[in-house]
């Protein structure tokens, strides 16, 4: 797994994002996600997350790809793919250098029950995923289409962030479209799966016979995510 967290840092551009995820873990286990397949296949070392990354006008917001499980002995490798990332709350900022912002896929890495983020919006997600992340049979590979989201506006008034990012999702996308090639070709998926129409919208016009879409388990789509992975999977 090194070969992969590698491959992401090359890219991305982060320091120690992994090493915190993986010591908040082991530390806190009222606060952060507990599974015994966080991460599989890299060391734990204790690093401490910096309080307050809070984000300002001409940062970006990076979505840092978390897997769980161990790829080479799989019987499913999964990738579930959002659109881009978002900037909801700092309470989800892992690491900060210069003006880039690192965070996890939906907030997993606050997958817990007893989570103090105010409304955990993080736990729905959490709830549709939870069999599938436990199941050592399963590689699961949480990760955005496009991986980062420029802060174009404090506190995202007007939710001008937002638009601006759905915006320029589909043209960044097809920018992106050799790198993110070389990610999903690391993981060799058995299974491709997609939150929301857009997302599956692009993918499947690359790999139509391994994508899947789910419905997104924000606004009320918990039940129908939970029942529609089942029928994937």
């Amino acid at each position: 797994m090194k070969k992969i967290e590698n491959f992401y840092r090359n890219k991305l551009g982060f320091n120690e994002f992994y090493n915190i995820v993986l010591s908040n873990s082991l530390l806190d286990n009222k606060e952060f996600i507990q599974c015994d397949n966080l991460l599989k296949g890299l060391d734990r070392h204790e690093s401490k997350l910096s309080p307050n990354l809070i984000s300002n006008p001409a940062d970006i917001r990076i979505d840092v790809p978390i897997w769980f499980g161990d790829l080479l002995n799989a019987q499913k490798r999964i990738i579930i793919f959002g659109l881009e990332p978002r900037d909801t709350n700092s309470a989800f900022n892992i690491e900060k250098i210069g003006s880039k912002i690192f965070a996890s896929p939906f907030g997993i890495d606050r997958w817990n029950d007893f989570s103090s983020v105010k409304r955990k919006p993080q736990n729905r997600y959490y709830r549709v995923f939870k069999e599938l992340i436990a199941n050592s049979k399963n590689f699961v590979l949480f990760s955005d289409i496009v991986k980062d989201y420029p802060i174009i506006s404090q506190n995202n008034q007007n939710r001008e962030n937002d638009i601006n990012a759905r915006a320029l999702f589909f043209s960044k996308a097809e920018k992106e479209l050799k790198y993110l090639t070389e990610e999903i070709k690391n993981i060799n998926p058995t299974h491709i799966i997609t939150l929301g129409s857009d997302s599956y919208t692009f993918l499947s016009k690359y790999y139509p016979k391994i994508t899947y879409r789910l419905r997104h388990p924000a606004n009320g789509g918990e039940t129908k995510a939970k029942k529609m992975l089942k029928e994937i999977l």
